[in-house]
């Protein structure tokens, strides 16, 4: 019987990426459209303190994505998504995160990107990065084709896991698994993995590593 390929799961911000892809691209949206959405906007600092006090980052990623993108038509976004995808690509790759990318699939793995970012430029990054398989969060479009917020969970911690596991046909050990993350909110799926990779670990995560025996990588 032949043996299965390894299988490699990629978080994409901060991990294959430099920085966190999310507000650049909602930011950059209004740059690229030269639109104002003053009077959205103007509820954002009263989202981020309700974030701070209770800390629901799917509630005020919901308030962010609305505040900049709600009712914008279909077209527009995924026109920004294309060279915004293009733009990361260029800019925002970590070099050697690249290279273990390449590697892998050079190697034959089975490689899925996973990642809490929305869909509408994840999935496009990923077409240009050679990956076919992608987990991210959804975003959510009326029947005008307006966008109107997120679509079922955000794709983090144990929601990642949960989609990854479903992915794979719901195996119960990460057996000849490997998972690449910089964050703490990835310990589900690095602590589930058979090789989980701590890329440039943030604090939270880095206090972790160790009595979870995961490999750290600097990238």
């Amino acid at each position: 019987m032949p043996q299965s390929p390894p299988i490699v799961v990629f978080d994409l911000d901060v991990t294959l990426t430099r920085y966190d892809t999310f507000l650049p691209f909602v930011v950059g949206y209004l740059r690229h459209q030269r639109r104002r959405r003053s009077l959205a906007l103007w509820r954002l600092p009263v989202s981020l303190l309700r974030f701070w006090r209770w800390g629901d980052r799917t509630w005020v990623k919901t308030q962010v994505l609305r505040a900049f993108l709600g009712g914008q038509p279909r077209h527009r976004v995924e026109s920004w998504a294309e060279r915004f995808a293009d733009e990361l690509l260029a800019d925002a790759m970590r070099e050697q995160g690249m290279v273990q990318l390449r590697r892998h699939q050079a190697e034959g793995a089975r490689v899925i990107l996973a990642t809490a970012s929305f869909d509408v430029y994840v999935s496009k990054l990923a077409d240009r990065l050679g990956i076919d398989e992608v987990l991210s969060t959804r975003v959510a479009w009326n029947a005008r084709g307006r966008l109107v917020g997120m679509d079922g969970e955000n794709c983090r911690d144990d929601e990642k896991l949960r989609r990854v596991r479903a992915l794979l046909g719901q195996p119960d050990e990460g057996t000849n698994v490997t998972a690449y993350s910089d964050s703490h909110a990835d310990l589900p799926l690095l602590s589930w993995a058979e090789n989980g990779v701590a890329v440039c670990p943030s604090k939270r995560l880095f206090h972790q590593v160790g009595g979870l025996g995961l490999e750290v990588a600097r990238w």
